[in-house]
């Protein structure tokens, strides 16, 4: 199982509700981030985007003045270190939040974002493989079609069957010629 501690990145920029939307702006792009987490003492309270500051601008609002605790609530997700990365993913898209700070104890130590996800999506496409072969195999009675991930191609088809230990869909059967594994060959 993926941790969110083992993807987030540490090192948040951070801001406080009594700063300015240009200062804002200023410290997101001297830092080369699309958002910043809002601090009150060491709890973060929310976040301010880069879409944030470009609705402030865009609605000729003075960026000098408008303050970040200005801004009308929106959804905010807060991850823990040992949250399952999965499960954070997951309410990420059901809410349509693209970032999630990660505290610890009442304590930011990271953030995870749509990018850290992104960059993550390699090894977690390699454990969901797994993890559906390892069930396959559990469930799965000889001669049985299943759905999932075809173990030569890499496709996912509704019509998997366990062929010389491995589970192959149709078309990789029809190119190698394999037969599929009856219970005698088991």
């Amino acid at each position: 199982m993926v941790r969110v501690k083992n993807i987030m990145r540490v090192g948040v920029i951070t801001v406080n509700p009594e700063d300015s939307v240009s200062r804002v702006a200023k410290i997101m792009a001297n830092n080369r981030v699309g958002s910043a987490v809002v601090l009150k003492g060491k709890k973060p309270v929310g976040i301010i985007t880069r879409e944030d500051i470009v609705h402030v601008v865009a609605h000729g609002k003075n960026p000098n003045t408008v303050k970040v605790k200005d801004f009308k609530q929106k959804i905010f997700l807060v991850a823990k270190p040992h949250d399952d990365l999965l499960s954070i993913i997951r309410q990420m898209t059901e809410t349509g939040v693209k970032r999630a700070p990660v505290v610890d104890k009442g304590k930011l130590v990271g953030i995870i974002t749509d990018k850290e996800i992104l960059l993550a999506a390699p090894e977690l496409i390699d454990l969901l493989k797994e993890k559906l072969k390892s069930r396959a195999q559990q469930v799965a009675e000889p001669g049985e079609v299943i759905s999932g991930l075809c173990e030569r191609c890499g496709d996912f088809s509704e019509d998997l069957r366990h062929t010389d230990g491995r589970w192959y869909c149709e078309d990789c059967r029809n190119d190698e010629g394999i037969e599929e594994d009856d219970e005698a060959n088991l």
